[in-house]
């Protein structure tokens, strides 16, 4: 019942629901923040504030990103968590840099601080790589998929360890610079939410405001800065579903599926750079919060919690 109503709000939230594990938004995005890819170029036609922001390097490594937070229970601590990523991405032009494929290895740490009653680990670990194509197919219609092989434990088994993240969508621009529509389907690899639909919408009615209601999350943006093709700043409100599954170890030494999983809402600021590195920094609200062991059928509900998060990149 609490995993039906989650995924019910989060459908009607945003339209396109992705887990933790999914695409990094600040990456390979074509087109946040008025920018439009790897064929940015000046238009004369338009005013010099109004040049796009490239969302990539035309180079071999395109990003180096960090990133850092904490997830606080705001009452009965209960089970706290924080975690540190880090990343590097590289493009590989395939003939063109309008076809970029993208290669990320990622190594993310969580830890785990939880009340003595709860039989968790205290260290939660992801790594894996993350392989990202998109081709576009006409004027209007573009294809992007990814796909992410890694292992989600805590070191001590590899019982279920290995998983695969997968992603595969369809764009279309029904009004080119305006409106897009997207669909399809992800494949999560969590084992309390495996498989979901991926759907919705990105509208731009005017070059400061945007509303994303689509993977990886839903966010309405206001841009508060810009300074030509250089840089510009954004705030941001967005929502989403968290959390993941990983294998671990429980304390009577038998393995397990944990998977923790939340709905939150953030606000935040980002500044983005010419080629697409910058910062980005989030305070947020998580709610509905559950901890669930699959193979012991566990489920334990947990208090809300406040999320400090933040990141650079090259």
């Amino acid at each position: 019942m609490h995993l039906t109503c989650a995924i019910t709000f989060w459908l009607i939230l945003s339209g396109t629901v992705l887990a933790q594990d999914g695409l990094d938004s600040r990456f390979f995005d074509e087109d946040r923040g008025g920018g439009h890819g790897a064929d940015w170029q000046f238009d004369l036609a338009q005013p010099i504030d109004e040049v796009p922001i490239r969302r990539f390097k035309k180079q071999a490594i395109q990003k180096v990103a960090v990133s850092g937070g904490w997830l606080a229970a705001v009452s009965g601590n209960d089970l706290s968590t924080g975690f540190v990523e880090a990343s590097i991405g590289l493009g590989v032009p395939l003939g063109s840099f309008d076809n970029i494929l993208g290669v990320t290895p990622r190594f993310r740490m969580d830890w785990i601080d939880a009340a003595a009653g709860l039989d968790v680990p205290s260290e939660l670990y992801e790594t894996g790589v993350q392989f990202f194509w998109r081709k576009p197919i006409s004027d209007r219609w573009s294809f992007m998929t990814i796909v992410t092989p890694g292992v989600r434990s805590d070191f001590t088994t590899s019982d279920e360890a290995f998983r695969i993240f997968g992603l595969g969508l369809f764009n279309w621009q029904c009004k080119p610079e305006t409106l897009s529509l997207s669909f399809g389907a992800v494949y999560l690899d969590r084992a309390d939410v495996p498989l979901l639909p991926a759907v919705g919408l990105t509208w731009t009615p005017e070059p400061m405001t945007r509303l994303d209601l689509r993977f990886p999350e839903s966010r309405i943006s206001h841009r508060l800065r810009k300074n030509g093709a250089d840089n510009e700043t954004w705030a941001y409100l967005s929502g989403g579903l968290g959390g993941n599954t990983w294998a671990v170890t429980r304390q009577s030494g038998q393995t397990d599926e944990l998977s923790l999983r939340d709905l939150r809402v953030i606000a935040g600021l980002e500044h983005i750079i010419d080629g697409g590195g910058g910062w980005f920094a989030e305070l947020g609200y998580a709610f509905n919060r559950r901890l669930e062991y699959e193979r012991t059928s566990t489920e334990v509900s947990l208090s809300d919690g406040v999320i400090l998060q933040a990141g650079w990149a090259y």
